[in-house]
């Protein structure tokens, strides 16, 4: 006769708070799986829940004749056996979700009220889980600080937020609120501690790397030139630094000897997305993006590698601007359709009384105001237009930006970009939160404008931008990045699986806004510029934040 013991807990700090959950589980007296995991968000009681329900899942595949079930919350249990009703909205849902669970367990199960002190081992782990993800998160934080070493102390700043803290040489202080209200209560590091850690270690490795003449293995993923370009480039740029640089080509790792390669390199120049490669991956420091968009990194992976810096480039926004201001001239003079229609001898303009746009005067909107929105709001105010501009949150350094800003907001404002732009300028990255954001509610309230895309298609839904322009609610759009793109198997192909190329009020681009004849070399120069700051350990620019994913 199998039996089944499994003891569980949520715990949650504080309360509600972070929520942590620790999971034990016994096959006839033997210790056979271990859990802790950070879950979220929420109070103790969903902490309790969510342990049952990862519990539960584990014991599907087994065959027992009895499952005991033990945890330390005696409301839960008693809901689970019906003593008490359950009345929390929230805690509904992942009560019906144990029943349903419990319904696929073979075997006759039990639910029982323990201790926590008769359930110490689930307890500990689903505190070590709060605390993991607690060390994380200061961890992440710590990547955008840096770190001065004054006389007695070391002075951490955050750029972006214009802060100042300090940590005493020993390292057992630093002056924060958080050092102060939780990370001493938890018996962690704050980020500025962990700042000055890395600083420590880093200026340690770089001694090292000095009097070793260290070798640092950098893999190129990436196919945007051929090898032999890397190579000659970054030769180059390496003669005045003379580093001791190893470059391993794709061409010499397919998907089946990367693995020769991958535990030694540093860095790497592409997008490593497979789970084991990154396990692997014991020394790697970098993995540098060769272009801007991050929209197809496993973000869930590298959360749990806090040790290597992510980072894209931003030495196209020059480049991506221009081209968003050429559209924006190229809608308002309707210069393609004017060529077009002049080649089959039809004049536009003062005999059909078709004038076109002045843009002086007129009012632009740019949807995301970083490195690209910014260069875009320069130059449409050097065309006397007015900008109205929103981002994903507002700092200390954008009162700067105020100066030829009309109107600075944030997601909550997109409605006032709307009715007060005449041109609408789409620039922001794809992540959970900005896939889908222009829907045909928002595309509505655009009545009249011209749109332009220099971002990634699926900001904005497919068949509403089609049927927006189909049906001449937009003015006009010029569309730079796409929803179909050529393949090796297919190189002939429409951006759409819409007939937009039938549609005389669109303009279409090839996705070609940051390809310019400099743009290379620009954005090999910003990455050799990182590659050098590692290998001397330092903190490399324009980094990713893993949370918010850009």
């Amino acid at each position: 006769m199998t039996n089944i013991l499994m003891r569980v807990d949520g715990s949650c700090y504080p309360n509600p708070g972070s929520m942590g959950i620790g999971v034990v589980i016994y096959k006839d007296d033997a210790l056979i799986k271990k859990i802790s995991k950070f879950v979220g968000q929420g109070t103790n009681n969903i902490a309790e829940y969510k342990a049952l329900i990862c519990g539960l899942n584990e014991l599907i595949n087994i065959k027992a004749e009895r499952v005991a079930v033990y945890c330390d919350s005696q409301l839960v249990v008693k809901q689970l056996n019906g003593q008490f009703k359950v009345k929390d909205k929230k805690i509904l849902p992942l009560f019906s979700k144990v029943q349903k669970l419990s319904q696929k367990i073979e075997g006759k199960i039990f639910f029982f009220w323990n201790g926590r002190e008769n359930n110490s081992l689930a307890d500990g782990l689903a505190k070590k889980a709060i605390l993991d993800e607690e060390i994380r998160k200061r961890r992440i934080e710590a990547k955008e600080l840096f770190v001065n070493k004054e006389k007695y102390y070391y002075l951490v700043k955050n750029l972006n937020k214009k802060t100042n803290h300090q940590v005493e040489l020993d390292l057992s202080k630093c002056n924060c609120l958080d050092f102060k209200n939780r990370a001493k209560k938890l018996k962690i590091n704050c980020r500025h501690i962990i700042a000055v850690q890395e600083y420590l270690e880093k200026q340690k490795s770089n001694e090292i790397s000095k009097k070793t003449n260290h070798k640092m293995k950098i893999l190129i993923l990436n196919k945007m030139v051929k090898s032999q370009v890397w190579e000659k480039t970054f030769n180059a740029l390496n003669k005045r630094k003379n580093l001791n640089l190893e470059i391993i080509h794709f061409e010499e790792t397919n998907g089946k000897n990367i693995h020769k390669y991958i535990s030694e390199v540093e860095v790497v120049i592409g997008n490593l997305k497979n789970e084991e490669d990154i396990q692997r991956a014991k020394s790697l420091k970098l993995i540098q993006l060769p272009y801007a968009g991050v929209d197809k990194v496993n973000f869930e992976i590298l959360k749990n590698r806090p040790d290597i810096y992510l980072c894209n480039i931003h030495s196209n926004k020059h480049a991506v601007a221009e081209h968003a201001i050429s559209l924006i001239f190229a809608l308002a003079k309707n210069t393609v359709r004017n060529d077009h229609d002049l080649r089959n001898g039809i004049w536009h303009g003062f005999s059909t009384r078709e004038p076109n746009m002045q843009l002086h005067g007129k009012n632009l909107g740019v949807i995301g105001l970083g490195s690209i929105g910014w260069e875009i709001a320069k130059r449409g105010y050097a065309l006397g237009m007015k900008i109205f501009a929103i981002k994903r949150e507002i700092n200390v350094k954008d009162s700067e930006k105020k100066k030829i800003l009309a109107f600075l907001g944030v997601k909550d404002d997109l409605k006032k970009i709307f009715k007060n732009s005449d041109f609408i300028v789409l620039s922001v990255p794809l992540t959970k939160e900005t896939n889908g954001m222009i829907s045909k509610e928002e595309l509505n309230l655009m009545k009249g404008k011209f749109l332009v895309n220099i971002s990634r298609g699926n900001i904005i839904h497919e068949d509403a931008l089609y049927e927006s322009l189909k049906n001449n609610i937009l003015a006009g759009a010029a569309i730079d990045a796409w929803y179909q793109y050529p393949s090796k198997e297919k190189r002939k192909i429409l951006p759409s699986k819409y007939n937009f190329h039938r549609l005389q009020n669109i303009i279409l681009s090839p996705h070609i806004a940051g390809y310019t004849d400099s743009a290379l070399e620009n954005s090999m120069q910003e990455i050799f510029d990182n590659i050098v700051k590692v290998y001397q350990g330092e903190v490399p620019e324009n980094q990713v934040n893993t949370e918010l994913e850009y």
